[in-house]
């Protein structure tokens, strides 16, 4: 899971050079800002689910509940870095930081290709 994170973080990246290229410094900072909305809570979400997994870690606590509850976690921290974004950040270029969103989303549908 650890891999898929390294991933996005790494598309977020390559969409933020461009950004940074293309828009400048504001548009590099949205394309930036907007991909890790979405890649932080899932590399914390990604911790979590690892030293829950271990062998002998609190064996008493439900997966798959932790799971679906670190899922929900995830969503609602999303949206909230979002829309702290939105409020704290005066001039945010709105299509580079939906695009370093998308980019951080979509790198799920590439991690396929480094699986072995």
């Amino acid at each position: 899971m650890l891999k898929a994170i390294m991933l996005q973080l790494s598309l977020v990246l390559v969409v933020t050079g461009i950004a940074l290229f293309v828009g400048g410094w504001m548009a590099g900072l949205s394309a930036l800002l907007g991909g890790l909305s979405y890649a932080a809570p899932s590399l914390l979400f990604a911790i979590r689910l690892g030293r829950l997994a271990r062998p002998g870690a609190q064996a008493a606590v439900s997966y798959p509940l932790e799971f679906f509850l670190g899922e929900a976690i995830k969503v609602v921290s999303t949206i909230g870095l979002l829309l702290l974004c939105h409020f704290l950040v005066p001039g945010l270029s709105w299509g580079w930081f939906l695009g370093g969103l998308g980019a951080a989303l979509q790198a799920g549908f590439f991690a396929f290709l480094f699986k072995h």
